[in-house]
């Protein structure tokens, strides 16, 4: 169980260090004002996306328990699920700016998160 807390700790850390350099490179290029015009923030996104990754791995350690030898397919299954709820979450603001911003920042957002449990996920097993 040690091993798990351990895991979500580094969730956190790696969403917290995520958060502060895409805040510093959106401030760096100029585009943090583009906020005030969407109906998002990239901390919501950021929440958003550390919520269903929490959820994700609390739901795979409870697979592994319950049920190990389907593990790769329920990850999937709590991938996909993930993905979809990620769509749904940002499909108002898609289409809103000619130069696609809530996109590529949602888009940095899901990934640093899919990465993560991708290449720490075998550690849990």
């Amino acid at each position: 169980m040690n091993n798990y807390i351990k895991y979500l700790l580094r969730l956190a850390v790696v969403a917290i260090a995520a958060f502060w350099a895409h805040m510093l490179i959106l401030k760096g290029i100029d585009a943090d004002g583009l906020w005030s015009q969407t109906g998002y923030t990239l901390s919501q996104m950021y929440s958003f996306c550390f919520v269903s990754s929490v959820a994700v791995v609390v739901l795979t350690l409870l697979a592994q328990w319950s049920m190990p030898k389907n593990l790769g397919f329920i990850f999937l299954g709590l991938v996909v699920i993930q993905a979809i709820a990620s769509y749904i979450y940002i499909k108002d603001g898609l289409n809103k700016f000619e130069n696609d911003f809530i996109e590529y920042n949602f888009l940095a957002t899901f990934f640093v998160f899919l990465v993560f449990r991708g290449l720490c996920g075998a550690e849990c097993s």
